[in-house]
C-alpha cells in the first residue's frame, strides 16, 4: 500500500492520473466484454454507434476513464484532500449569487459583442437553424441547462479541486500554467479506435497509447485549440483567486459553453482565408479570440477585489 502521508500535494494529483490510466486499461476488456452482446439491441446500437460490425471503444474508453477518476477520487479524498477544498470553494459565501450572475454576463457580453465584431467582418452570416420560435426557445433552455451542469461540474474539478491542489505547494503563477495546461490537453486526451465483438485483453491500454499517440502526431493542427484552451484555464483560474470561490469562474465558464453552443442556432462560421485571426467554429484557435479572453482577464481585476494574495490562496478557498 502506498503511503501519501507527507507526499506533496502535486505528486499526488500525478499519481492520481497514473492510477486512472492503468485501472481504466485493467478495466477495459471486461467492459468490452460486457457490452458486446448488448450491441444487437436498438439502444445500444444507437448508443455505441454500431455499425457495419464495429463501434468507437475510445468513446467508451473516455467514460471508463472518468467513472474510475471519480471513484479513485472518492476513495482517495481523505489523502487528496478533495473534500476541504471543494466544499470551501462553492460555500454560499457572501455574494455568491452576484459573482455567479456578473461571470454569466460578462462572458456572454464579450461573446456577443466577438459575435458581432465577426458577423460584420463577414467571417460569420447569420442562418439561425430552429425550425420555430417554439423550437428555439426549448433549444435555448436545453443548452443553458447543459451550460451550467457542465460549467459547474469542470470547474469544481479543475478549478476547485486540481488548480487548489497545487498552490499547495508550488507558486501561483505556475500553478495556473500547469492546471491550465493539464485543462487544454485533457479536451484532446482521446481517439477514435473501431472495434468489433470480441476479446481484446490490451484494448484499454491500446486506447491509451494512442491517446498519447495522437496528440504527439496532430500537435501542429491542435496547437490553436490549445492555446486557446489553455487561455481560457488561465481566465478561470484568475477568476477564482480574485474572487475566493468558485462562483465567478462557474458564471463565466457557462456563460462561455452556452453562447459557443447557441451561437451554432443562428450563424454558420465561414472564417475566409483569415483563419489564424478568426478561427474556426470553437472561437478561440484564432489570434482575435485570444485577444478577447485577455481582455475578458483585465476586466476580472477590474470588476473584482482580490481578497488574498499567493500561497494564502489554497487555505482561504
Amino acid at each position: 500500500m502506498i503511503s501519501l502521508n507527507g507526499m506533496k500535494q502535486h505528486k499526488k494529483l500525478f499519481l492520481l492520473f497514473l492510477l486512472t490510466l492503468c485501472l481504466s486499461g485493467l478495466i477495459a476488456p471486461l467492459i468490452k466484454v460486457f457490452l458486446d452482446p448488448l450491441t444487437s439491441r436498438p439502444f445500444m446500437m444507437d448508443l455505441l454507434n454500431f455499425t457495419h460490425g464495429s463501434y468507437d471503444f475510445g468513446r467508451v474508453m473516455r467514460r471508463i476513464m472518468m467513472a474510475v477518476a471519480v471513484l479513485l477520487i472518492f476513495l482517495m479524498r481523505k489523502h487528496l484532500m478533495f473534500g476541504s477544498f471543494v466544499t470551501v470553494g462553492i460555500k454560499p459565501v457572501r455574494g455568491w449569487w452576484q459573482h455567479l450572475q456578473r461571470g454569466f454576463f460578462l462572458s456572454t457580453g464579450m461573446f456577443i459583442l466577438y459575435v458581432i465584431f465577426l458577423w460584420i467582418c463577414g467571417a460569420q452570416t447569420f442562418h439561425p437553424d430552429a425550425k420555430s420560435l417554439t423550437d428555439m426557445i426549448f433549444q435555448l433552455l436545453k443548452l443553458l441547462l447543459i451550460a451550467g451542469l457542465v460549467g459547474c461540474i469542470e470547474e469544481i474539478l479543475f478549478r476547485g479541486f486540481i488548480f487548489q491542489s497545487l498552490l499547495e505547494d508550488l507558486r501561483t503563477v505556475s500553478a495556473i500554467c500547469i492546471s491550465s495546461l493539464f485543462y487544454s490537453f485533457l479536451h484532446f486526451f482521446k481517439t477514435k479506435l473501431l472495434v468489433s465483438p470480441g476479446l481484446h485483453p490490451f484494448i484499454g491500454f491500446i486506447v491509451i497509447y494512442q491517446s498519447f499517440r495522437d496528440i504527439v502526431i496532430n500537435f501542429a493542427s491542435i496547437l490553436p485549440h490549445i492555446a486557446g484552451l489553455f487561455l481560457v484555464g488561465v481566465v478561470l483560474s484568475y477568476a477564482c483567486l480574485r474572487t475566493g470561490s468558485l462562483y465567478l469562474a462557474i458564471g463565466i465558464h457557462a456563460g462561455w459553453i452556452f453562447l459557443i453552443k447557441a451561437n451554432k442556432l443562428f450563424f454558420n462560421h465561414r472564417g475566409m482565408d483569415l483563419t489564424w485571426l478568426f478561427g474556426d467554429s470553437k472561437m478561440i484557435t484564432g489570434v482575435l479570440g485570444w485577444c478577447f479572453l485577455l481582455f475578458t482577464l483585465i476586466l476580472i481585476r477590474l470588476v473584482t477585489k482580490a481578497p488574498y494574495n499567493g500561497k494564502n490562496a489554497a487555505r482561504t478557498l
